[in-house]
């Protein structure tokens, strides 16, 4: 795809890129390819990504980019002179290009302020003005896989990706904790590991029923003799110990509120199998190859799928006005997800085993990739 009026993006040697990262976890795992694409088109450059803090944990091991910068619009860079002051520290910077991954009106407005000479993103929320270079796209053409979408803006100034994987390392120190966890858990190196993600931290419409994820895990655990692990934010805790109080056997650690990202990352890539609704922790799933059932209902799959070949969704096709992409209060009783049973998910999980089999912790350990360096934050 080839921008109106584009022309390639060229760097002198060793230039400085920043790239302002999106807002939440599942979209920054699926710009890691575009990450890599960057690095790839322009090897000797210095790479820099604007950051929330929450997203930090999923490029704390990115090898293909040189530094975090934190972007905390609650502490350093708080209220409207947050903005200014965080364009001037890039200004001192000095950099070359800013690509703004990340769609809103400030992210292109922080970059002209910092007085970064070339500026691309799509011109959406107003923002084309402060552009130099402009990514456009049609409704349609906006309804493709994030990650797709993401490197359609680069390739139309022409970078070009050999690669589509997703890139998503643990570190050493996190490996080691999630072990340790594992084995204060009493869950051992030959066990069956699944994982459960209710919760949707940006849509209670996402959540698929508590009691169906309930009888989903206690035939697991019963069927394959498997230790299940619940995740999620502390807001979620009480959502999973309402699942934990259904499962019948107790089989399942309620982990929601009780680890930081970098752990539950680290825990994650441990399960040979993961059970979510559409949400960020589905995506560090996919990120890391464990396979994966989704329940979709207001969500549209054909921009928020798990970008990976080892996974399910299960929805149901034949409800109107689904996707919606509602957030809350649906008027037609939340029928893509009630209409969803236990036994829809179960037949899905067992499809995944019957290709991909159900690894062990021992064989899923060796499966991960493990960084021994952090990436330096500023």
């Amino acid at each position: 795809m080839q921008h109106k009026g584009s022309t390639p993006l060229q760097i002198q040697n060793r230039g400085r890129i920043l790239v302002r990262a999106n807002n939440w976890i599942g979209d920054v795992v699926l710009a890691t390819p575009a990450l890599r694409c960057i690095r790839h088109s322009f090897p000797d450059a210095r790479i820099s990504v604007l950051a929330k803090p929450w997203v930090i944990p999923v490029l704390a091991h990115n090898p293909h980019i040189d530094q975090i910068i934190r972007y905390d619009r609650n502490a350093t860079y708080k209220g409207i002179t947050g903005i200014w002051r965080v364009s001037q520290y890039l200004k001192a910077q000095r950099f070359h290009i800013a690509i703004l991954l990340q769609r809103a009106f400030e992210a292109a407005l922080i970059s002209y302020l910092a007085r970064i000479p070339i500026r691309l993103g799509y011109s959406t929320d107003g923002r084309g003005f402060l552009l130099t270079h402009r990514g456009s796209a049609s409704k349609e053409e906006f309804l493709v896989p994030r990650v797709e979408h993401n490197l359609m803006l680069l390739e139309g100034f022409g970078l070009h990706a050999a690669e589509k994987d997703l890139v998503l390392r643990i570190g050493q120190d996190s490996m080691r904790r999630a072990e340790q966890r594992l084995l204060d858990l009493g869950i051992k190196n030959k066990d069956l590991l699944f994982g459960l993600s209710p919760g949707s931290a940006l849509s209670s419409l996402k959540r698929w029923h508590p009691e169906r994820f309930a009888e989903v895990a206690t035939k697991i655990t019963t069927a394959h003799n498997a230790r299940g692990l619940l995740f999620g934010a502390s807001g979620e805790r009480a959502l999973g110990e309402h699942i934990q109080h259904e499962v019948s056997d107790r089989c399942i650690i309620n982990l929601a509120g009780e680890t930081v990202l970098e752990e539950a990352i680290a825990l994650i890539g441990h399960c040979g199998l993961f059970i979510s609704n559409d949400s960020g922790l589905m995506h560090i799933a996919a990120g890391l190859d464990v396979p994966l059932v989704a329940v979709f209902g207001p969500s549209d799959p054909r921009t928020t799928s798990p970008w990976c070949t080892r996974h399910v969704i299960v929805r149901k096709t034949d409800i109107s006005c689904s996707p919606c992409m509602k957030k809350e209060h649906c008027p037609y009783d939340h029928q893509c997800m009630t209409q969803i049973s236990a036994d829809d998910v179960l037949h899905a999980v067992q499809g995944l085993i019957d290709v991909h089999g159900f690894d062990t912790i021992e064989q899923r350990r060796r499966s991960l990739r493990v960084s021994e360096t952090s990436v330096p934050v500023a």
